[in-house]
């Protein structure tokens, strides 16, 4: 039986692998993967910096989707990338915490809003600072000139995207 590659071996592997076009390449060095590393240690660094506000990462995102007043549950499950039952199940929580009101639409029964509330806008105004500090943790390697040039590139694709 073959056995396991420990992480360094796999990181070393990952060295070795020929540079290919980052657009399209899924490959350690292409750039979905890179989105995907760079993803994952903004999810850590954002849980991390909320949790002593008792929030996480998606939690927050759904309270600044919802800060916008009358956004459809079906909105903001585009907005995040979730399934909308999956979403639902972290709005109850939410709503149960006092953190957002749901309401029908008057005008379309099908349609349920969400808003935050009083103590979701104080929550917020709270863990705002908490994410801007991660975000300049996870930037802090790079000087503000690149800093700037990755964020405008990233909205370049945010632009073109479906």
């Amino acid at each position: 039986m073959p056995r396991a590659s420990t992480k360094e071996e796999v990181k070393d592997k990952l060295k070795h692998v020929p540079p290919k076009n980052a657009a399209d390449d899924p490959s350690p060095r292409g750039l979905w993967f890179c989105n995907w590393k760079i993803w994952l240690e903004a999810r850590r660094l954002l849980d991390e910096a909320l949790q002593p506000l008792g929030l996480r990462s998606r939690e927050f995102w759904l309270l600044v989707i919802a800060g916008a007043g009358n956004v459809s549950q079906h909105e903001m499950a585009e907005l995040c990338g979730l399934d909308p039952s999956s979403l639902v199940a972290v709005l109850d929580g939410l709503e149960r915490r006092g953190l957002l009101h749901r309401q029908r639409n008057p005008d379309d029964r099908r349609v349920q809003w969400v808003q935050r509330t009083v103590d979701g806008d104080k929550l917020y105004a709270r863990a705002l600072p908490r994410a801007q500090h991660a975000e300049a943790q996870q930037l802090a390697a790079l000087s503000p000139a690149d800093q700037r040039q990755l964020v405008a590139a990233m909205q370049k694709l945010i632009a073109i995207s479906k």
